[in-house]
């Protein structure tokens, strides 16, 4: 029975035999757990050279190279990309650079070399990277690459390197200088201060019964008055004119608004005891009116039998010169007909700012990750 215990006492390890065991065990748990590469893509590449580049360029207004080789793959964050790069026909250095898609962020590039072998970049996010060549040697290049795909842990060892295309509005704009309109407000302007004009009854032979008087719209004028008052009495003519403030009355409106949007109550009219005819003429038709033959008038901004009155002219005639005309139908009377004309004018205040303007617009084609 002492035999027995002996020789089972024999076959247990020892310390050094159980401490070999364990660093077996955990070198081959890290072996194992190292992840076996994925060959994306192995494929063979013209890159143009530069005389290519520069004939397209000079026939396209110098504009940047469509046609440098691109790939686009997706990787997982803790992936690690391996590069195998070489140039066929030897001569010349190539040019790589890699890019995360979205935020333009270069995560590797090279400017001079013939070949690459087994070049790692570690990849911090998942995402959507560009590969993209060219040469320094003036032809054209024949060259072979080849990525891997090292996944960081077997549970993306199946993660989609694979992009999707999709088809977006590419909008390119272009920032220039311009004069920007920061302000605008309004001034009233005299055209005629009050003045009368004295016009014959109709059966005066040696008198005229119309008379007329020029009206020269200033720049940026967007509508104009003219206020009138007639009479027989001349002791009324002074006491009238004096007592004519259109252009005080639309100076105050325009103040106390700050617009144009004021009532014509905020106006005040003169009083006459005649009647009288206002003519708002065009330029060519003031010669046949004051002749007695056939003319035109603007009918909105004309009045015909009215003792006195304010008359608001903004939907036309706000440019340019007119004739105002005056005439007195009456048969027996003569009489002064008094009139004060006023226009308000816009004046714009302007910046120079940097204005950001819409150049183009087209359709391109974008990656995303194929979920």
């Amino acid at each position: 029975m002492e035999a027995q215990k002996m020789s089972i006492h024999a076959q247990r390890p020892s310390l050094s035999t159980l401490l070999f065991i364990a660093a077996l065990t955990l070198f081959s748990i890290k072996t194992t757990s190292a992840q076996t590469p994925v060959i994306i893509t192995n494929q063979s590449l013209n890159i143009p050279g530069v005389l290519t580049v520069s004939t397209w360029q000079g026939n396209n207004n110098n504009k940047p190279y469509p046609g440098y080789p691109k790939m686009h793959y997706a990787f997982a964050g803790g992936d690690e990309i391996s590069i195998n790069f070489s140039t066929v026909n030897g001569k010349g250095t190539q040019r790589i650079i890699v890019t995360e898609y979205t935020s333009g962020s270069i995560a590797y590039s090279n400017n001079s070399f013939q070949t690459l072998n087994d070049i790692r970049i570690k990849i911090p996010k998942t995402g959507i990277y560009q590969f993209e060549f060219a040469t320094n040697h003036v032809f054209d290049r024949q060259c072979n690459v080849i990525l891997k795909r090292i996944p960081s842990d077997e549970a993306s060892t199946n993660f989609n390197y694979n992009v999707m295309w999709k088809t977006v509005n590419d909008t390119v704009f272009i920032t220039t200088e311009e004069n920007v309109k920061v302000n605008t407000k309004y001034q009233a302007v005299s055209l005629q201060t009050p003045v009368n004009h004295y016009i014959n009854s109709t059966t005066n032979l040696t008198g005229k019964n119309r008379v007329s008087f020029p009206v020269t719209l200033p720049p940026n004028t967007v509508e104009w008055y003219y206020t009138f008052a007639a009479t027989r009495n001349p002791a009324d003519v002074a006491k009238t004119k004096s007592n004519m403030q259109l252009l005080g009355d639309l100076s105050r409106a325009i103040d106390a608004t700050g617009t144009l949007a004021f009532g014509m109550n905020m106006l005040s009219t003169p009083p006459g005891a005649s009647y009288c005819d206002v003519f708002v003429i065009p330029d060519g038709s003031n010669t046949p009116f004051l002749d007695k033959l056939a003319y035109t008038y603007v009918i909105d901004a004309s009045r015909e039998n009215l003792m006195s009155g304010v008359v608001n002219i903004k939907n036309c005639c706000t440019s340019g010169r007119y004739f105002i005309g005056l005439r007195n139908n009456d048969m027996s009377y003569g009489i002064e007909v008094m009139i004060e004309v006023v226009a308000i004018v816009r004046q714009d205040t302007y910046e120079t700012r940097n204005v950001k303007r819409i150049a183009s617009v087209s359709q391109i084609k974008v990656p995303y990750l194929n979920d």
